[in-house]
């Protein structure tokens, strides 16, 4: 009785990290489904020759705060994982390099809007859609972990 009793407290256990992780996973595909929504407001946007110069900064701000908030779930989740198999590291990887990915994405993008938005406007938006096309990447990736 007493060890039925210890293999239902693990099982318990080992669910609820499983259901904590799964919930992790979950908040970054929402954070990717973010970066993408903004990314494809951007590169929206750029796509009128007389663009507004300030929606674009806005659309671009709200594209950082979801990347911010994007690298700091990713971050909290990686000392928080129980066991992952080798399959599962390998995508737990793909994911932290999908995210260096989008931040070094993102900082150029910024730098090319700071300088001249006109001059950069092709440029721009071809990393915006660079962005969304990644982040989408990164759902798909997430996914996979989540099952």
């Amino acid at each position: 009785m007493k060890s039925f009793l210890t293999l239902t407290l693990c099982l318990a256990l080992s669910a609820i990290t499983a259901m904590a992780d799964s919930q992790a996973f979950r908040t970054i595909i929402g954070d990717a489904a973010n970066i993408e929504r903004d990314a494809a407001a951007l590169s929206r946007d750029l796509k009128v020759k007389a663009f507004d110069v300030g929606r674009v900064k806005s659309d671009a701000e709200a594209l950082g705060k979801d990347i911010a908030s994007l690298r700091s779930d990713v971050e909290a989740l990686e000392g928080n994982l129980s066991s992952l198999s080798p399959q599962q590291q390998k995508d737990w990887d793909l994911i932290k390099t999908k995210v260096q990915l989008l931040t070094v994405f993102y900082d150029r993008k910024a730098e090319l809007l700071e300088s001249d938005p006109g001059k950069n406007r092709s440029m721009i938006r071809a990393h915006a859609d660079g962005i969304a096309k990644r982040a989408k990447m990164l759902q798909e990736t997430a996914n996979r972990l989540d099952k």
